[in-house]
């Protein structure tokens, strides 16, 4: 009797671990079901909210729009300040410049016997103390002003600059007749010390009522992702084919920024801040020399090749200039515009013999 009731007992038991061992893989199934029923919901909310914190990461008020010559996101009146755009020398006598660091774009290109030259664009209402040496003007860097609808500062030109200034009736702001405006550095050997500020640029932009700009912006967006170790362009080579003009600049993964080399020493401006780029453009131009200066003329409206480097990556593509008013814009080879990272952006103009590596 005792052993049926023990044996009663055990089946019992059994059973009823089955029985809870049955409910709990049905309350599992359940809840499988109810997770993967609403796992998109549930993801996409945490998903959202990752987007909406790279958003506000990004972007630092909900009311900033991105500034017309870099991209970058500023308060709403602050995106389009007038222009103006500064003939700055890059003799190896001229070195360090003044201000080159805090230009919001660049354009580098030969001015004569290789002796390269740079159109610093600014646009962002920093003041800035001293910016030159500031040298002549050569027609090239008119029409690239001229596209920025820029006042353009220079200290004379060569003669066919000088009457397409006076013909196009560009507006600039010459040395040569409105001094008052630049002042020559007596410490330091001329030609290379003439120099201007914020202040007196803004000076005179006053007195012309010239506060908001009128160019058409570049399409900008948010740093992408640097390629993988293994594909990215860390450096880019550009050989001017004169000895102290060899330029490279070198990735910065970290950064995801360009620095930028000159006879395989960091590029520093006169207060020892370092020369960066967010975007770096190799614009490939035909060019001859015109005269017995050594002086060129560039075939710099039309089209042709170029590189675009970004994130770590140069992708090839073509130029497009189609008048002398219009922007420079950038296309790839599939004939869409590139979006560029919001910050500096430097042009390389080259010639298409001049050797570049990346």
């Amino acid at each position: 009797m005792k052993k049926n009731k023990l044996n009663n007992n055990k089946k019992r038991t059994k059973w009823l671990w089955l029985v809870t061992i049955f409910v709990l893989l049905i309350f599992i199934v359940f809840l499988g079901c109810i997770v993967y029923k609403y796992s998109e919901v549930l993801f996409g909310v945490l998903n959202i909210n990752r987007v909406e914190q790279t958003v506000k990461q990004d972007k630092p008020c909900e009311d900033c729009v991105r500034r017309y010559i870099d991209g970058v996101y500023v308060k709403p009146g602050q995106e389009n300040l007038y222009p103006v755009a500064i003939i700055i020398e890059n003799h190896v006598d001229a070195r360090p410049q003044y201000g080159l660091s805090k230009a919001n774009l660049v354009i580098e290109a030969e001015a004569e016997g290789r002796i390269t030259r740079f159109l610093a664009v600014f646009a962002d209402g920093q003041k800035i103390d001293k910016i030159g040496p500031i040298r002549s003007a050569r027609p090239y860097f008119v029409d690239w002003a001229r596209e920025f609808s820029a006042i353009f500062m220079h200290c004379g030109g060569s003669p066919e600059a000088l009457v397409k200034i006076a013909k196009e009736n560009i507006f600039d702001i010459n040395e040569f007749y409105q001094g008052s405006y630049f002042w020559r550095d007596k410490s330091i050997l001329a030609p290379h010390n003439i120099f201007t500020s914020t202040d007196n640029i803004n000076k005179y932009l006053e007195s012309k009522n010239k506060l908001e700009g009128k160019f058409l912006s570049w399409q900008f967006k948010n740093d992408g992702k640097p390629e993988e170790e293994t594909s990215l362009s860390k450096e880019i080579i550009i050989d001017f084919q004169l000895s102290g003009y060899m330029v490279k600049w070198k990735y910065n993964k970290e950064n995801n920024d360009y620095a930028r080399y000159a006879v395989d020493k960091a590029h520093k401006d006169a207060e020892g801040n370092e020369i960066r780029a967010k975007n770096v453009i190799i614009q490939y131009v035909e060019a001859k020399v015109i005269d017995e200066e050594f002086r060129l003329k560039m075939e710099h409206i039309g089209d042709g090749r170029a590189v675009v480097c970004l994130d770590g990556k140069c992708e090839e593509g073509e130029w497009e200039k189609k008048s002398s008013a219009s922007r420079t814009r950038f296309y790839s080879n599939e004939g869409k515009e590139f979006k560029f990272n919001a910050g500096k952006t430097w042009i390389e103009v080259v010639r298409p013999e001049n050797e570049v590596n990346y």
